[in-house]
């Protein structure tokens, strides 16, 4: 995972976010520090768009216990899982060495190689004994420890091998098309041969820095593993060949049965083989690192068994002499190095120094050129073949001004089309961009502003539909349609449609207050206004519908009477409830004719008040619902969201803190199940229910637990004992004592077994 620097982070309680470490389609996995813990961790959030989706929140909670059931060195841990307002997200253990492909460009050695497909291999074994299936196993989702060993993560799309077939239907392929095997590219039933022949495919990418199967769409490729045979790695590689033989093997009967075997393999291919002593890198080698490294650096930047044939044949001639006097040139410099390729370095070398022109670089450039001018070629390819230019030339300014202006002018062409609606064209050029470009940092923005413009679109459809239905007179119909316009101009600002039809509600209720108000009927008048500026408040007809209203001879009457009931109803504790009739929306109607009212303003202060007082005495009873559902309403009837902010603020740290205490007694039951009482000192069931006990004093159940974790330990103390391993006992009785130190019982106990060791011990 590597470092993306991208605007604000999300607020996860309990979590201090640190950075953001890297994204994909759906999350994004941010390096952050447990508070409770004070440990760094991965925090791997789900974005709220994919979490409203039922079937993904079946699937993300299969992943989490998935993670959480697997226990093995090379496995990442899962530590938690939890949820946050419309956010997913899993607490991981945070890998600090990056993963197999950024390994792979700073270089790698052989022995290092085979060790990391052996890590697999274990972690691999371990999983499918446990029942699962990884389905993805792909050079990203390998990462590295600090002491360099190799752990899997991401099980997201895994599952039981004998799960309910309604989760995962037989016929629906997932994964990554490069590294699937035969039957997961055609939608078969797996089990664990497919990881050890998706793995076999990472095992010839980091042999060789390429896939086996390449092609322009996922279903070539699918078809590519299907019917193409396997292809031959370069001679000095050979000693591999079975191995990769075995493991993509189109048949499941002919791979490898499990990792065991496989490590089996590579250890016959270490003994036997004569295999280079060298470093094998992804990127392309300087003439300085050759010189710096002498005769063991292999690169994979273009394997000389894929360059192309035709151009090979081309070139071959004149570049014969060229390359046999590199060749003496690097002898007598001190080192040589073996390649895949015909060595990039000394074309790079001769066309520095003027003697010739890299041919590679210029064919490259032409043929990126001619994509980019082609209208009928996508983003992707023209980037890719932009992107094979700086292969071959690192510092090659056009190809990088090339993508650097792709990469502006489709995001250029997403916010064009989202600004004119063709929200069709913005999701086509959003697709493309992710594509060429997963990941830019300004994709997620995009997809935030295509998302929020969908659902705009949406609720714009189903407002306008409900008007028509009860009509625009039907008051709590035009309320709705109010707040849910609001919404539409929140989610896409300056939404015409959303403007003009809060406008036309507007100018009907108003002319509804006008009318009102010539007839003298004040208390309509002033409801019909109160609409009407719900609608649009700078609307300039208000100004006239409020000077109608306060022509009319009972105004202040009105408002008088309207601010005694006010204060009845406030007095009464009637503060925003039954709608329509309650302190609060009629301080507001009295501020619809008369803005500045001191006293309607001073009456809603004061209904604010009494509201925050009582949901903090509902929070204090531990009724968040009861709390939630009164700020809810009292932000329905429009009072001050700042003073409601603060109360809002502490619902969701009582929801948060239930919602731990609930995790946290969940993870010591499973903990006390398996077994770990008092260890591992980071994570046992002693440690977490005095966690519970720390957020919630007095918690019956975990008091419970611990008087169970107690008598565990004692019990084991007195197996112990009565097979002969005295100090096993006592350390165990100490720690049962330590957990529940008032068990007479258990002193007395304890008191037996040191006068019964004293005798013993006396001649």
């Amino acid at each position: 995972m590597s470092s993306v620097a991208e605007a604000p982070f999300i607020d996860i309680p309990g979590f201090q976010i640190e950075k953001e470490l890297g994204r994909g389609g759906m999350a994004r996995v941010y390096l952050a520090v447990q508070r409770k813990f004070g440990r760094l961790v991965a925090l791997k959030v789900v974005t709220g768009d994919f979490t409203r989706d039922s079937r993904f929140r079946e699937r993300f909670i299969r992943e989490s216990r998935i993670n959480a059931r697997l226990t093995h060195p090379n496995i990442v841990q899962v530590y938690d899982v939890g949820a946050h307002e419309s956010h997913l997200y899993l607490v991981l253990e945070y890998i600090r060495g990056g993963d197999l492909n950024q390994r792979l460009e700073r270089g790698i050695r052989l022995s290092e190689l085979v060790g990391v497909v052996k890590d697999m291999c274990r972690a691999l074994d371990y999983a499918h004994s446990k029942g699962f299936v990884h389905r993805d196993i792909k050079p990203e989702n390998i990462l590295f420890r600090e002491d360099g060993s190799a752990v899997l993560t991401d099980f997201g799309i895994a599952r039981l091998t004998d799960s309910n077939p309604t989760l995962t239907q037989a016929g629906t392929v997932v994964g990554t098309p490069q590294y699937m095997s035969p039957e997961q590219a055609s939608g078969r039933e797996l089990d664990g041969r497919s990881d050890i022949y998706s793995l076999g495919v990472v095992l010839y990418r980091m042999l060789t820095g390429d896939v086996p199967y390449k092609a322009d769409t996922a279903v070539s490729v699918g078809i590519k593993h299907l019917q193409e045979p396997v292809p031959r790695l370069p001679n000095y590689l050979k000693a591999f060949q079975s191995v990769i033989d075995r493991c993509l093997a189109k048949k499941p009967d002919q791979r490898f049965q499990n990792g065991a075997e496989l490590i089996e393999a590579l250890d016959a291919v270490q003994t036997e083989a004569e295999l280079p002593n060298a470093t094998i890198r992804a990127q392309a080698v300087s003439t300085q690192e050759v010189r710096a490294v002498g005769n063991d650096l292999l690169t994979t930047a273009r394997d000389q068994g894929r360059l192309d044939r035709s151009s090979e044949r081309r070139q071959r001639r004149r570049l014969r002499v060229l390359l046999g006097l590199l060749l003496i040139v690097s002898i007598a410099a001190g080192g040589m190095y073996l390649v895949v390729e015909r060595p990039a370095w000394s074309i790079k070398a001769l066309t520095m120094a003027g003697v010739i022109e890299d041919p590679l670089v210029q064919e490259a450039w032409t043929s990126a050129q001619s994509l980019h001018q082609d209208p009928n070629q996508g983003l992707s390819a023209v980037v890719a073949a932009y992107r094979r230019v700086l292969d071959l030339d690192p510092d090659h300014a056009g190809a990088s001004n090339a993508i650097a202006g792709l990469a502006s002018q489709w995001r250029q062409a997403v916010s064009t089309a989202l600004n004119q609606g063709d929200l069709a064209q913005a999701e086509t050029k959003l697709a493309e961009l992710n594509n060429a470009f997963p990941k830019d940092p300004e994709l997620g923005a995009l997809s935030t502003a295509l998302a929020d413009r969908r659902r705009a679109d949406s609720l714009l459809t189903s407002t306008q539909a409900l008007l028509r239905s009860h009509g625009i007179a039907d008051i709590p119909s035009a309320t709705a349609a109010i707040q849910s316009y609001r919404e539409v101009l929140r989610l896409a600002p300056g939404h015409p449609v959303a403007q003009a039809e809060l406008n036309t509600i507007a100018e009907y209720y108003a002319g509804l207050a006008t009318e009102a108000a010539k007839n003298g009927d004040v208390e309509n008048a002033l409801s019909f206004l109160d609409r009407a500026s719900a609608a649009n408040a700078t609307l300039p007809l208000l100004d006239d519908v409020r000077d109608s209203i306060r022509q009319a001879t009972t105004l202040q009457e009105e408002i008088a009477l309207m601010l005694q009931r006010a204060g009845e109803l406030r007095a009464a504790g009637t503060l925003i409830n039954p709608p329509g009739e309650n302190a609060a929306e009629i301080y507001h109607r009295v501020l619809a004719a008369d803005p500045d009212n001191v006293v309607a303003i001073q009456g809603l202060n004061e209904v604010a008040s009494q509201v925050v007082n009582r949901a903090t005495q509902l929070i204090a009873a531990r009724d968040v619902d009861g709390a939630q559902a009164l700020l809810d309403r009292a932000g329905a009837v429009g009072l001050d969201p700042d003073t409601l902010a603060q109360v809002k603020a502490r619902v969701d740290a009582e929801v948060s803190r239930l919602a731990s205490i609930q995790t946290s007694l969940e993870r010591a039951q499973l903990l006390l199940a398996q077994g770990y009482v008092t260890a591992p000192q980071s994570d046992n069931a002693v440690a977490v229910l005095r966690d519970v006990q720390r957020l919630d004093p007095g918690n019956a159940q975990a008091d419970e637990m611990l008087t169970r974790a107690a008598e565990r330990l004692a019990a084991v103390a007195q197996e112990a004992y009565d097979v002969g391993m005295v100090n096993e006992a006592r350390q165990y009785l100490e720690l049962a004592l330590t957990v529940t130190p008032d068990v007479t019982a258990w002193r007395e106990l304890r008191a037996t077994w040191n006068k019964d060791n004293n005798n013993a011990a006396s001649p």
